[in-house]
């Protein structure tokens, strides 16, 4: 077993004229250093010219030294074991550690175990390779040193642990990484596993890993990725989607839409009937005939105009309508569980009676559930709609010859298979041959058609194969299968990370699309791909994290950046909000400042454009930032400036010509009633004073509190309906009935809380949880009406609406209200919280053990959406609970309302003396854009022009500093006028030598 073995790395240019001549005796240098080393002769000190590692007799770490500066990089919070085995469930530390000259030895107490490891020395790395393992164990970690490191670039020293092969299992992706940690398993064997050491400062560890790597026996090389992706020009580019239009009629169009974006490369997206199918890569003969090779030509005639052309599948999944399924089913599909037949299964029965207990099996599916409602009998497929868990045990409401297959007969104790599925698809045995077809024929279609880049979708899903626990090693087989068949090796993309996967991937990391809260998205998006987050659309990180990561020029992974996936939207509340060309404008800011490419799901095709003019706008925006992104127009000192979050940027061109950037602040503020105290508030002008410019929307108003269509959601008449959910360290709190009634009318409850100070102010949460059974349908009432009376203690109070998880996964239906009033107050909530979510901490394992990754899911608030037809949980939640006071608010009745059409007439705007009138009506999906008294529009849902207007009265100046507005206009008689001003203002341009 080994010691964990960090060495320093020499200068790039020695080693490369020198790496080969230190082999011979490097070795010697080792055993000296163990001889004449600093520390007793019990410890063993493993030194470069760079590093020293020290380790105690007993195993344990006692330091691990840059030597350039003598800054011991090892987290000494707690001790820690260099190595340590795992013996039915149980771990045991090393208890002896011995160097006898390259062989380490490693003994665990009284488990009899001993393990040896082989130290191969060079000058710039140390490799550490199992020789040995004597006695039963599952798990022998032979490398566990914990750092004191971030893993960013702006650290002196950086730290490597590379798996030379499939069955070596480290956790961290490189290139910096903060914890060194080899593990190998009795379960893929043990013997050779094997790790090499890097550490070296980081501006010189891309060009030690290209070099290890590069002498790799064992894992595929590929120039394409990893430590060579900066040096190739496709992870820096930009794609749109192909979901199976491009053929050799259209290929014309599709260059022209490449064009219209500035993009240089074009992503085919198979998985649909009328495209490729996943696993089989079945071809539709309709539009492509002569198969693959029909489509070797489009590509052909892309690269001729200079455009790359990526192969994007759901890596081993396989769809339902292939070859591999319908009309017979490859018995190599995988499968949960096996049952074997209790009774005879004839034509026309319904139901299957097994041996075996059913218990545990949910007939609940959906996209992100890994569960399945198929089994399989010989060769014929059935779907089940549930199962009895008592005996006689049955899968009940049975569909005879699903997907295609043939009902047949089967005989008492034939087997029965539980198949494995997700996102709606089967998946091979990954010890089975059609795996290892899948993946050869992945490389055959790459290699054929030439494509230039493979995105593995769905492989984030890889836990289906193997178990959670399994993960790292089965989506790894996959890919080096794949790698071994390409020529040549093109760059990767894939859903997810796992330490192998970082040496093929090209780019990192596109997230899907947001459809709310889009800038502060992109901002949490820039953040989370610059820290060890491996995970697809997951992260913790809160405003302090947002604002210390999204500045950084990269991140620990050191691949260039992807800040796709993206889409544009219209008009659709109340869980979409509208694109508007700020919102792009500052999404390709941060393009340009963090050198990242985008991909565009769509919007860029004509048919889409000409039923959303808007698109074309934004098409317009996204082309020019991307030419000068390209060229690399701007540098590193406006690129700092883009990379800030929440700075605004707009860009314009000199008279001269050149390209620039003037500060710019979109200050959104919304007004629900022209009646109440939402007409005024203030706005601080950071830039000099100037003309008012601003953005009237009207929003979706709600019918009244009164309204006969309400559908009460809590009358509050039994506190029992509500649980306490979780809430965090240190908080405490009730949910009581309330003497008082609500405006001396109805009832209400007295929510109450108190923070110790244990948990931070902004994540001092606590939660209380109604569940609907069964689920509400708020299909026609998709807003909130409650009354609230305020303590004025500025704490959050949230309302949550949830839908089952395999409807949306776990989405978040927010509304936030901050309680800085007191007295009653009536709201009225339509629009799902995004932007705000991140100001906070919410849980995670507090909630649930499952939970500690589901609530990191930055989808659940910004992408997901809440499917009204199926409400499950109405949760009252407080946040930002001020320590050593008991908060104590007062809520009424909780009603969902009908969403209706509402309008505003004749809006005016007041700041000071100045008045300026705007003559027109705004209905709900329209907004108003003013600019000057020459530059007034309408625009309607879809972004379409409607008309100019002429503005009445004076254009308010908003002075530097703070300005007062007053709102006021004409609404309905029978519900609030709803709205969202945002006001615009400009700074100075900036002043840059490029």
């Amino acid at each position: 077993m080994t010691v964990n073995t960090p060495l320093t790395l020499i200068n790039h240019d020695k080693r490369k004229n020198s790496a080969m001549k230190y082999t011979g005796y490097i070795s010697a240098f080792f055993i000296l250093s163990f001889i004449w080393g600093s520390c007793s002769p019990k410890n063993i000190l493993l030194e470069t010219d760079y590093f020293k590692y020290s380790i105690a007799g007993d195993g344990k770490n006692l330091y691990f030294t840059d030597k350039a500066t003598g800054v011991d990089y090892l987290d000494t919070e707690t001790i820690s074991k260099c190595a340590y085995i795992t013996v039915e469930g149980i771990i045991h530390e090393v208890t002896k550690v011995s160097l006898n000259e390259n062989h380490l030895t490693m003994e665990f107490g009284d488990t009899g175990v001993k393990a040896a490891l082989e130290v191969i020395h060079f000058k710039d790395r140390v490799t550490l390779k199992v020789a040995s393992v004597t006695g039963q164990i599952e798990s022998l970690t032979f490398l566990n040193v914990p750092l004191k490191l971030e893993g960013q670039s702006y650290e002196p020293f950086s730290a490597c642990a590379l798996s030379m092969n499939l069955f070596t299992h480290v956790q961290q992706v490189p290139a910096l990484q903060t914890h060194l940690w080899g593990t190998c398993y009795e379960r893929f064997g043990m013997e050779e596993a094997e790790v090499t050491l890097v550490c070296l400062p980081p501006d010189e560890i891309l060009a030690a890993i290209r070099d290890v790597m590069s002498k790799a026996k064992d894992i595929p090389l590929s120039t394409a990725g990893g430590a060579w992706a900066q040096q190739s020009k496709e992870g820096y580019g930009s794609y749109i989607l192909n979901y199976g239009s491009l053929t050799e009629k259209t290929v014309d169009e599709w260059i022209e839409m490449c064009s219209d974006v500035g993009f240089k490369q074009i992503d085919n997206h198979g998985g649909r009937e009328d495209f490729f199918k996943f696993g089989s890569f079945e071809l539709d003969k309709k539009k492509w005939p002569e198969g693959w090779e029909h489509f070797k030509r489009i590509n052909d005639r892309l690269h001729e105009a200079g455009i790359s052309s990526i192969f994007h599948t759901y890596a081993f999944f396989i769809d339902k309508d292939s070859k591999y399924v319908t009309p017979i089913p490859n018995k190599s599909l995988d499968y949960y569980k096996s049952f074997t037949l209790a009774e005879a299964l004839e034509l026309g029965d319904n139901e299957v009676v097994v041996q075996e207990s059913t218990k545990g099996i949910s007939a609940v599916t959906g996209f992100h559930v890994s569960n399945s409602r198929t089994i399989r009998i010989g060769e014929e497929l059935i779907e089940f709609n549930n199962v009895t868990e008592n005996p006689p045990y049955k899968f009940t409401g049975c569909k005879r010859g699903a997907n295609g297959t043939k009902t047949s007969t089967h005989k008492v104790d034939s087997k029965v298979y539980h198949l494995k599925e997700q996102f709606g698809r089967f998946v091979p045995g990954p010890e089975t041959e059609l795996f290892d077809k899948i993946a050869h024929e992945t490389a055959e279609i790459v290699n054929k058609c030439n494509f230039d880049g493979i995105y593995f979708d769905a492989i984030d899903a890889s836990d289906i194969l193997g178990g959670e626990e399994n993960f790292w090693y089965f989506g790894t087989k996959f890919l080096i299968k794949v790698a071994e068949h390409l020529n040549p090796v093109v760059g990767m993309e894939m859903s997810s990370m796992s330490h192998h996967w970082w040496h093929y991937r090209s780019r990192w990391q596109a997230w899907d699309t947001p459809r709310r809260g889009f800038k502060r998205f992109v901002d949490i998006h820039s953040a989370a791909i610059k820290t060890d987050e491996y995970e697809h659309g997951y992260w913790r990180g809160h405003t302090p994290l947002i604002n210390k990561f999204a500045p950084l020029e990269n991140g620990s992974l050191m691949l260039p950046l992807q800040l796709g996936w993206w889409s544009n939207f219209t008009w659709n509340p109340p869980n979409t909000e509208r694109t508007f060309p700020d919102d792009i404008e500052y999404l390709c800011c941060k393009m340009i400042g963090n050198n990242a490419g985008l991909a565009l799901l769509g919007g860029f095709q004509k048919n889409e454009i000409e039923r959303n003019p808007a698109f074309k706008q934004l098409n317009a925006i996204i082309k020019q930032y991307e030419e000068l992104r390209l060229k690399n127009y701007f540098g590193e000192e406006v690129k700092k400036l883009l990379r800030q979050p929440g700075d605004e940027y707009t860009l314009f061109q000199e008279e001269n010509g050149d390209w620039n950037f003037t500060p710019i602040s979109y200050e959104k503020h919304k007004v629900t009633g022209l009646d109440n105290s939402t007409t005024n508030w203030n706005i601080n002008n950071q830039f000099d004073s100037q003309p008012l410019i601003l953005r009237i929307e009207t929003l979706m108003s709600a019918k009244s509190y009164d309204d006969p269509n309400n559908i009460l959601l809590t009358d509050l008449s039994d506190i029992r309906e509500f649980s306490l959910k979780g809430a965090a360290d240190g908080i405490m709190g009730t949910i009581n009935i309330s003497t008082e009634k609500m405006l001396e009318s109805e009832a209400s409850i007295a929510f109450s809380a108190s923070s110790s100070g244990k948990s931070p102010r902004e994540g001092s949460w606590i939660c209380f949880e109604k569940n609907f059974e069964p689920w509400l349908n708020l299909g026609n009432n998709q807003a909130l009406g409650v009354w609230i009376k305020g303590d004025g203690k500025g704490e959050l109070l949230n309302l949550r609406l949830e839908t089952p998880e395999q409807f949306s996964a776990g989405v978040r239906g927010d509304h936030f209200i901050k309680i800085d009033f007191t007295g009653w107050k009536y709201f009225e909530l339509v629009e799902i919280e995004s932007s705000k979510f991140s100001n906070y901490i919410w849980p995670g394992k507090e909630i649930s053990p499952e939970s500690v990754v589901k609530d990191l899911f930055v989808y659940k608030s910004y992408l997901h959406s809440v499917q009204f037809d199926k409400v499950n949980k109405l949760q009252f939640w407080y946040n930002n609970l001020p320590a050593g006071e008991e908060a104590n608010i007062l809520i009424g009745p909780v009603k969902a309302l009908p969403l209706a059409t509402g309008f505003i007439e004749n809006p005016s705007v007041t700041i000071g003396n100045e008045k300026i009138v705007f003559p027109v009506r705004i209905e709900s999906g329209m907004y108003l854009e003013f600019r000057s008294v020459d530059d007034c529009k309408l625009y309607g849902p879809n972004g379409e022009f409607l008309k100019k207007v002429k503005p009445e009265g004076t254009v308010p100046i908003l002075k530097n500093g703070s300005n007062k507005i007053l709102l006021s206009g004409n609404e309905p008689d029978v519900m609030n006028c709803r709205l969202q001003v945002t006001v615009i203002s400009k700074g100075s341009p900036l002043k840059i030598n490029n």
